[in-house]
């Protein structure tokens, strides 16, 4: 009756199906309670597990990564609202900024050995920037040091947090287990996100920095 009286007459169907309009409609409201119910706890459970840090365009990663749901981000916004729910607001301080950053610098445990006895070992990662026409085009890929294959990559028109999460959540769904891979990475403030050091650990990834300035792709 739901697809039906889209198109016909709701009074109509209403007869021939014993129900009055207020009643058809308040059943149409109530489904959609129900299925904004179960799409409501999950963004809220993401957003506790991350203790209310990121906003909806990372919950919305998050709930890929961590859940396999993937939710448009409209969606996770319009539920946040409903929740009553917003990203932690972080003071910005003038000084002391780069101290907080490497807080976040990884241990280096490559020590520059950039090879690997088996796949899904070691890896590197890194972000390059392409000019295509007027503007600037990044990308971000992740590369298996074994053999050099690309495990993933995504590009994007900022070279910011989301495009690197982007192509760490399609990592984990072409590699189904990622416990014990070192991610090898420079220093760049995606690399020192919070978000980047929430999401490695969740998935048994292991960070590790280095200093240099050289391309690591």
């Amino acid at each position: 009756m739901e697809k039906v009286a889209a198109y016909g007459d709701v009074q109509k169907l209403s007869r021939v199906f014993g129900v009055s309009r207020s009643g058809y409609y308040a059943y149409l409201k109530r489904k959609r309670i129900d299925r904004d119910a179960k799409a409501k706890k999950q963004v809220f459970q993401v957003y506790q597990r991350y203790e209310g840090k990121y906003g909806y365009r990372l919950l919305q990663l998050f709930l890929w990564q961590d859940q396999g749901i993937w939710m448009n981000h409209k969606k996770v916004f319009r539920l946040m609202q409903a929740h009553g729910i917003q990203s932690r607001i972080r003071r910005k301080r003038r000084f002391g900024s780069t101290c907080a950053a490497a807080e976040r610098v990884s241990k280096n445990r490559l020590k520059r050995d950039f090879t690997a006895e088996k796949p899904n070992q070691k890896c590197v990662t890194d972000i390059t920037q392409y000019r295509v026409g007027e503007r600037w085009v990044y990308l971000s890929a992740i590369k298996d040091l074994f053999n050099n294959e690309i495990v993933a990559y995504d590009m994007g028109e900022r070279d910011d947090n989301e495009l690197v999460l982007r192509t760490f959540s399609k990592a984990f769904v072409k590699q189904k287990d990622v416990t014990g891979w070192i991610a090898h990475s420079d220093q760049g403030f995606q690399y020192t996100s919070h978000a980047y050091h929430d999401m490695l650990p969740a998935k048994g990834w292991r960070p590790n920095q280095h200093v240099s300035p050289r391309k690591l792709l």
